[in-house]
This record gives C-alpha cells, sequence and structure tokens, in this order.
C-alpha cells in the first residue's frame, strides 16, 4: 500500500511541475497565434523579423524587406513583439556633444615601412 502511495505522490509532483506548466505554455502560444493581426511585428522560429500584412486562414504574409513578402503557416510564429504607445515612441533628441580629439601620440597619416 505504501508503495502505490509514494508512487501516486511522485506521478502529483510531475504532474504539477512538468505537465501543467508545459500545457499552460502550449495554451499561451496558441492564444498568441489566434489573435494575430495586421500591423503585429513578429519573429518566426526561422528567426525571420518583419510585419504582418495579410493573413488568409492558418497563413499569413510577412513583409521584411521595403517589398519582400513571404507566405508563413500561423504555427511558425515564435514571437509577437508588443506594439509601442504612441507617447512611448516620442523620444526627445538628445543633444550634440561636442567629442575632444585627444592626442594619443599616434601619427594617424599613412607611414611607410622601410626595409
Amino acid at each position: 500500500m505504501y508503495q502505490i502511495v509514494m508512487i501516486g505522490g511522485i506521478f502529483a509532483i510531475m504532474y504539477f511541475m512538468v505537465i501543467r506548466p508545459q500545457k499552460k505554455r502550449q495554451q499561451e502560444i496558441s492564444l498568441m497565434r489566434e489573435n494575430l493581426s495586421v500591423g503585429d511585428k513578429v519573429v518566426t522560429i526561422g528567426a525571420i523579423v518583419g510585419e504582418v500584412t495579410k493573413i488568409t486562414g492558418d497563413e499569413f504574409y510577412l513583409l521584411t524587406a521595403e517589398e519582400t513578402t513571404m507566405v508563413f503557416k500561423k504555427t511558425a510564429v515564435a514571437v509577437v513583439e508588443p506594439k509601442e504607445n504612441a507617447a512611448d515612441a516620442i523620444v526627445e533628441p538628445a543633444e550634440a556633444e561636442s567629442v575632444e580629439r585627444v592626442d594619443d601620440g599616434i601619427d594617424d597619416q599613412e607611414t611607410e615601412i622601410k626595409e
């Protein structure tokens, strides 16, 4: 009887430590892929980064360069990057700092090697 309780305890620990978190993660990934929308910036499992331009069924079109569009299955999405708020996107320009040249004793001109 004691052995059955121990085996049951081990299975319970495995369920709560391994199986349950894995199922939760799979549900989150599935939800992320279902909620994919036009304009989202995504990274595919092949590390291709781009912007979703069109979604048809279980496929989406990804704009990766100026005029390069690729078609992927939704299962190829690894990460959907969060959208930036307009207020967060405004950045104050940095003040131009003057760069001082420091004489390090090395002549910047090319020198010929004499043999």
